[in-house]
């Protein structure tokens, strides 16, 4: 039987799935599962910067009143889920053998939180680091480049900082996807994951509510994402990969 072991990143895997940022790769226990049913690496699920900010602001608007305890609000509510993600990391890093991947989104309104997250992800010992960046381009003032440059700009923060292999969760919303791709991949990108999956609101109609939409996805969407990985596989300067959560289901 032929091996399977292979690179990706610059990491050494024994075989070529990793299983990517989802609820399957939230806990050690899940973790430590997967990795005895034969996963080469995780993907931690993504820490959204955003969603710590809106959960501190719906806090200070129930409770607090006074500007000084909605700073310390905020502030503690940004350590505090930083922090219990560096500690599955860490706690990761003593139960499992297989690279560990972190995940991170952040605001573009303070860009140096990308840099701040991904340096004490490094210091606590993640293998690598997934940037979960993404730009909905719905500003009709706004220009393709200048989107792009926010790429760019955040991409080459980060590498100015850390030293381990850095991952981009790309998006299908750019006019020139051929072009983009082959410019992140001159910029010390390692990898480039091909393409991100969005939540999809629905509304229900009997109760008037905004609710969840197709929650897992189908075989059939492998399709796109092959597409692309046929078209460059070759051409980027980095490894092209296919977010394998997207066709599990929760089964953990």
């Amino acid at each position: 039987m032929p091996g399977l072991e292979t690179n990706y990143m610059g990491l050494t895997l024994k075989n070529p799935i990793i299983i990517g940022s989802s609820g399957l790769t939230n806990s050690t226990r899940k973790i430590i599962e997967l990795e005895s049913n034969g996963a080469a690496a995780v993907v931690l699920k993504s820490i959204f910067e955003e969603q710590i900010l809106m959960e501190a602001s719906y806090l200070e608007t129930k409770y607090l009143s006074h500007a000084e305890e909605m700073d310390y609000l905020t502030h503690y509510t940004q350590t505090h889920a930083l922090e219990k993600y560096l500690k599955l990391i860490k706690d990761l890093k003593k139960e499992v053998s297989i690279p560990v991947i972190a995940s991170i989104n952040c605001s573009f309104a303070s860009p140096a939180a990308w840099v701040s997250f991904a340096k004490k992800i490094q210091d606590s010992g993640a293998d690598a680091l997934e940037l979960n960046i993404f730009i909905l381009p719905g500003d009709f003032k706004q220009k393709g480049e200048d989107i792009e440059k926010i790429y760019f700009d955040v991409i080459d923060k980060v590498n100015a900082h850390v030293s381990i292999p850095i991952a981009l969760k790309l998006s299908f919303y750019f006019s020139g996807l051929a072009n983009m791709i082959f410019n992140l991949s001159v910029r010390s990108v390692a990898g480039i994951v091909l393409f991100n999956r969005f939540y999809r609101p629905d509304i229900d109609l009997e109760n008037m509510i905004v609710i969840s939409s197709h929650i897992f996805s189908t075989p059939e969407e492998i399709a796109f994402p092959l597409q692309w990985i046929g078209l460059l596989s070759g051409q980027v300067k980095c490894d092209l990969a296919l977010p394998l959560q997207v066709f599990m289901t929760e089964m953990m």
